[in-house]
């Protein structure tokens, strides 16, 4: 005869919160790591006055964020250069070494404004105010535009 088994915490007609309904002791796949505040807000009472005040959980979203505007602007003031030194090297017209340049002027304007865009960011966030970077995404845009303009012109007239 064989003892009888126990149960475990996760068992049971309530799992518990790492646990799926079968159990199995896999944590459970949540798409948003937190629920949003209309759920809170049904759930809880009061919950709907903190909503305002919780627009964003404890990660570091706007830190990563700055980083992914650093690497586009530095790989956009870094690749306008080079390319823009290969074009002349190469011999090809001042107008595409221009374009080259119009990217990293751009790559290094978004570079120096790393800093404001991140307070604002996070003046925004704490005020509960909606963000705009409307005006960082163009110049990321036009840059982009004007490096891959020279970088066809460039191969197009060889």
């Amino acid at each position: 005869m064989t003892a009888p088994r126990r149960r475990s915490a996760g068992s049971g007609p309530n799992p518990g919160p790492n646990r799926g309904a079968g159990g199995g002791g896999r944590p459970e796949r949540r798409s948003a790591g937190r629920p949003g505040a209309a759920g809170r807000a049904a759930r809880e009472p009061g919950a709907a006055g903190r909503a305002a005040t919780e627009l964003w959980d404890e990660g570091l979203q706007s830190e990563r964020t700055r980083l992914a505007w650093v690497r586009t602007a530095t790989v956009l003031a870094a690749g306008g250069l080079g390319l823009g030194g290969m074009a002349l090297r190469a011999g090809a017209g001042p107008a595409v070494a221009a374009l080259f340049v119009l990217a990293a002027l751009g790559g290094a304007v978004l570079l120096a404004r790393t800093d404001v865009r991140y307070r604002r960011v996070q003046e925004a966030l704490h005020a509960g105010r909606p963000l705009d970077e409307r005006t960082d995404a163009l110049l990321a845009w036009l840059g982009t535009l004007a490096a891959v303009t020279g970088a066809l012109v460039f191969v197009l007239s060889r």
